[in-house]
């Protein structure tokens, strides 16, 4: 066979090739050489014909991928900050209830016994350790307390300041200036309850009740004119 008759039949034959349906023609990067290449997964093995389709479907929906990935991600973890803003909130309701009774039963006790209870206030810091004592993680105490001081001092009862220590540390703290339950029985003797009565500021009075409704000794006894009266 000559060479002409050779690059006829080859030329013929590339013709017949490149109109096959599964060969794509093409010309390489380097020295722009005329290239053909078939995309056909029927003479290779089962696994490199799975692996080969997954790399040309994730190689032609990249971004479709990427913006998907991208929404759920961000459906999630907004989902996570609305629960976990629920969860801090509810929380910091309770906390804040807390401290405001604190604050009153603190007052209440100044009141009732100024010697004993020298300041009608409590230190924010120690009563934000106190009322957040069984929570150990720094970034969820920060933002509960921030919660709690918000609805705290958001109170008309309560008045910040800035007040120095025993210690001589200066400090921020909150003072109850509401009303305060009366205190009937002394701190300390195990029978401390509070009165439905309130007192605005003043000393807390102590109510004399009988000891039993059978007890006469409990109650003063005198005559006058010869009757008796209790």
């Amino acid at each position: 066979m000559s060479n002409e008759e050779f690059e006829d039949l080859w030329a013929s034959a590339l013709g017949e090739i490149q109109n096959v349906e599964e060969v794509v023609s093409g010309t390489d990067g380097s020295g722009g050489e005329f290239t053909l290449r078939s995309h056909s997964l029927a003479s290779i093995p089962l696994t490199c014909a799975v692996r080969r389709h997954l790399q040309e479907t994730l190689r032609q929906y990249l971004w479709q991928l990427v913006t998907l990935l991208t929404i759920l991600s961000s459906a999630a973890y907004g989902r996570h900050r609305f629960i976990g803003g629920r969860e801090e909130e509810k929380q910091a309701k309770a906390l804040a209830a807390q401290a405001l009774e604190k604050l009153s039963q603190q007052a209440a006790l100044h009141a009732y016994d100024p010697a004993g209870y020298r300041e009608n206030y409590i230190s924010v810091a120690q009563l934000r350790d106190d009322v957040l004592r069984e929570e150990f993680s720094a970034s969820r105490r920060k933002k509960v307390w921030e919660r709690v001081q918000r609805k705290v001092e958001g109170n008309s009862n309560v008045r910040p300041m800035v007040r120095e220590g025993r210690s001589g540390d200066v400090g921020r703290v909150w003072e109850w200036v509401g009303a305060v339950g009366m205190i009937e029985s002394p701190p300390g003797t195990g029978d401390r309850r509070k009165s439905g009565r309130v007192s605005f500021g003043g000393a807390s009075e102590r109510l004399l009740e009988p000891r039993d409704e059978g007890d006469v000794s409990a109650v003063q006894k005198w005559e006058d004119g010869g009757k008796p009266y209790y």
